[in-house]
């Protein structure tokens, strides 16, 4: 009976997941700053702890680095907040499972003025990965996490909401050892808007 509940908990929130991927056509798009969607996520993260799930973000401490003047980018705020506490929530739990000493955070934002994008970038100094799990790492129903422990989605719909829809770019630069570090891409301006200028720094 404990399992089968443990079971029917767990397609839940698979079900719940999924239901993510299918509301694009829903998203709420409008003009955000994207350091005040970040400060929101950290500031949630601040007071959220699951001691069952394992991690307890009062006992990390979180750098802050962003780079002034970023112009506002269309997006989902909502989505981008869910993005960020996804990475938070997977990387205190690697760091919790590798027993990280001193576990932290490093969370900047910046702009490529070059590429026309808005980036967010969220470091830990946690495990690492190796070359076969960060090649797979997006990957729908993938997880390193022990049996019963995680869906393997979170990564997967963080993926699908940058990529699809907000049109950007997400990808992990990591090595056994030498933590982990997961970066965001976002244009400056909407894709469907063929006639937007080049953004410079002020």
């Amino acid at each position: 009976l404990v399992l089968l509940k443990e079971s029917g908990v767990r397609i839940g929130k698979i079900v719940n997941n999924m239901l993510s991927f299918a509301r694009k056509g829903s998203s709420q798009m409008s003009t955000h700053n994207l350091t005040e969607l970040v400060d929101a996520a950290l500031d949630l993260a601040a007071t959220d702890y699951d001691l069952k799930k394992e991690y307890d973000f009062r006992k990390i401490v979180i750098e802050r680095d962003y780079e002034p003047g970023i112009p506002p980018i269309p997006c989902d705020s909502g989505q981008i907040e869910q993005v960020v506490l996804n990475l938070l929530r997977n990387g205190s739990q690697a760091m919790h499972y590798a027993a990280t000493n001193e576990p932290r955070f490093t969370v900047g934002v910046y702009a490529d003025w070059t590429r026309q994008m808005a980036c967010i970038e969220i470091g830990d100094n946690g495990p690492g990965m190796d070359e076969a799990v960060r090649h797979r790492v997006f990957e729908p129903f993938f997880t390193t996490k022990p049996v019963g422990e995680g869906t393997g989605l979170g990564l997967s719909v963080s993926y699908f909401i940058i990529t699809e829809n907000h049109h950007g770019e997400m990808e992990v630069v990591s090595s056994p050892g030498e933590g982990a570090t997961f970066i965001i891409r976002i244009p400056f301006a909407s894709t469907s808007n063929s006639t937007a200028t080049q953004i410079v720094p002020q």
